[in-house]
Formats: structure tokens, C-alpha cells, sequence
């Protein structure tokens, strides 16, 4: 009984510790693609100052 309940434990943590990596490692493009609607900031790519669309600074 004991050793279920420590393996329980242990998955539960692994699967937690697996979700945090997960959210922590998320970009731009993986909250645009969770976007709904056409008006949310997220479904949009990034933009510079002047609303253009922009992958960072040009050299």
C-alpha cells in the first residue's frame, strides 16, 4: 500500500514538473496558435513600434 501511494506521488510530481516545463518553454507562436478570434493580440505576429509586422531588429 505504501509503495502505491509513493509511486502515486512520484507520477503526479513528474507529471506537474512536465506541465511547468511545458508552460515555461511556450512562445510567441505556441500563444498565437491558441488564439480564438482574429482580434486577439495573440493570434497576430509581433509588430515594431510603427504596427508593421516585425521579427526584430533590422541590422
Amino acid at each position: 500500500m505504501a509503495q502505491q501511494q509513493n509511486r502515486s506521488r512520484k507520477e503526479n510530481a513528474q507529471r506537474e514538473r512536465r506541465e511547468q516545463e511545458a508552460e515555461r518553454s511556450r512562445d510567441w507562436a505556441d500563444e498565437a496558435a491558441q488564439a480564438r478570434t482574429a482580434d486577439d493580440p495573440r493570434a497576430m505576429a509581433p509588430r515594431d513600434a510603427e504596427g508593421r509586422p516585425s521579427n526584430g531588429r533590422q541590422f
